[in-house]
C-alpha cells in the first residue's frame, strides 16, 4: 500500500483551516487542491511498502506515541515549497515551530530509521499541505497567492492528539487518505 503518518488536524482548528482552503479554492485559480475532510500534517511518508512492512513500521513508532502527551498546535500562516521561485506546494503552517511535534516527528524518523525504513535528511518542516501548483499556473494566479500569504489569517488551533496511519489511494478527483491505524498519545 502506499501509506504515510500523520497527525490529523481537528476541531475547532479543522473547520478554520477548511474555511481558509476554501477562500483559496475560490480565489486562485489552476491548483489541485487537497480534500478538505482529510487535511493533516505528515510526519512520516513510506510510500509503495507491503503489509508486512507497515505493521513493522506502526510497531516501530507506538513506543513513541505511548509516550507522547496531546498538545496543542496553531496553523496560523500560509507557505509554500520551494521557498523561491515557482511554487509547487502550498500550505498551511504555524508562523512559531511546535517542539512537540518536531520532537515527534525526529523521534518517529529514528525508529523507522533503526527499523531499516527510509527516512527524510531535510530538518522537519511542519505543514499541512493545501494543493499543489498545475504546470499551467499562471502569473496571475502567483501574484493572487502571493498577496493572500500577506494578508491577516485566522489562527487554526487545535490539541494534537494521535497519530494516524493513511493509505492513500489515487483516482480521479485525487488522491483519498483513507485512516488505516490510529495511534493515540497517551502520556500525561
Amino acid at each position: 500500500m502506499r501509506c504515510f503518518l500523520a497527525v490529523p488536524l481537528r476541531e475547532p482548528g479543522l473547520a478554520v483551516a477548511q474555511r481558509t482552503l476554501q477562500r483559496l479554492q475560490r480565489d486562485i485559480a489552476d491548483v489541485r487542491w487537497t480534500r478538505p475532510e482529510t487535511l493533516h500534517i505528515t510526519v512520516h511518508f513510506f510510500g509503495w511498502i507491503d503489509d508486512d512492512r507497515v505493521r513493522q513500521g506502526v510497531d516501530a513508532v507506538r513506543p513513541i506515541v505511548v509516550e507522547t502527551s496531546p498538545f496543542t498546535l496553531t496553523l496560523d500562516r500560509l507557505g509554500q515549497f520551494p521557498d523561491r521561485g515557482r511554487p509547487r506546494v502550498l500550505w498551511l503552517g504555524g508562523s512559531k515551530a511546535s517542539d512537540e511535534l518536531t520532537a515527534l516527528a525526529v523521534a518517529t524518523r529514528e525508529a523507522l530509521g533503526s527499523a531499516g525504513f527510509a527516512v527524510e535528511e531535510r530538518p522537519f518542516r511542519a505543514h499541512c499541505t493545501l494543493g499543489r501548483t498545475r504546470d499551467t499556473w499562471t502569473l496571475e494566479a502567483r501574484d493572487r497567492w502571493h498577496a493572500v500569504c500577506q494578508e491577516p489569517m485566522d489562527a487554526a488551533a487545535f490539541t494534537a492528539d494521535c497519530l494516524v496511519l493513511y493509505e492513500s489511494v489515487t483516482g480521479r478527483g485525487g488522491a483519498i487518505y483513507m485512516e488505516r491505524v490510529a495511534l493515540p498519545f497517551v502520556a500525561r
